[in-house]
């Protein structure tokens, strides 16, 4: 799968350089959300695939710092390792996207040298940051689906306005409590109301359950059976 995406080894060593946080990391939705491999994904290409990956990424920000001691060698090493095993389901442009925050001092500095502890806890402070941005995302999903469900609803004061403009009272409250459906009120009525009950947002659940307690006693069924037989007998037909 990965060798079909983004070809062999050295042309995904290549392609995800370190020079390539120019093109994703100024957009943070990209790198968090965008269709990128993770660390885990890429051991595809090798068990140690990961480190070697990490490593000239981490050389970059030692270069870029200007410290007197860089991250290099076995030190260097260790410390891709230790990140591509504890931070394994991190995207890959989530991890240009760190480097690319921590040259931009978001953290904190590093004096002296590039201090490998020091990455550790800026790494841990970036998937704070992540966290939220997937909670985020989250909510405004959940935000939205509830939107698109409220669609072609209507409320109670919107329904008499339409259907009884000159009696402002519920409509289950306008007709004596019976165990049979006035033959004069046609089903697709019925169903709009039961449907309407059901799925109403706006109205707080002790008035829900008050109206339909009405429309059981009214039609002598809960609004969902209403709906259930309406479907079978419509299945018949």
């Amino acid at each position: 799968m990965l060798v079909r995406r983004f070809g062999e080894r050295a042309q995904f060593l290549t392609t995800f350089n370190p020079s390539y946080q120019r093109e994703i990391c100024t957009a943070s939705d990209v790198c968090f959300f965008g269709d990128f491999p993770t660390l885990a994904d890429i051991k595809a290409y090798g068990e140690n695939f990961p480190i070697m990956w990490l490593m000239p990424q981490l050389d970059n920000l030692s270069n870029y710092c200007g410290c007197r001691d860089k991250l290099e060698g076995d030190v260097l090493e260790e410390c891709a390792f230790v990140i591509t095993s504890e931070y394994y389901y991190l995207k890959i442009s989530e991890i240009m996207l760190f480097l690319h925050r921590v040259k931009a001092g978001r953290y904190g500095h590093l004096y002296g040298s590039v201090d490998p502890l020091k990455i550790m806890t800026f790494l841990h402070e970036f998937v704070k940051e992540r966290f939220a941005a997937y909670d985020k995302r989250e909510r405004e999903e959940r935000e939205k689906q509830r939107t698109e469900s409220r669609k072609g609803c209507i409320t109670w004061e919107e329904y008499v306005a339409i259907y009884k403009p000159k009696d402002t009272t519920h409509p289950l409250e306008r007709t004596p409590a019976t165990k049979q459906v006035e033959p004069t009120e046609p089903r697709e009525s019925i169903l709009h109301t039961a449907r309407m009950l059901l799925t109403d947002p706006l109205a707080d659940e002790s008035t829900k359950n008050q109206y339909i307690r009405l429309f059981e006693k009214k039609y002598g069924c809960t609004p969902q059976k209403f709906i259930e037989q309406y479907e079978q007998d419509r299945a018949i037909q």
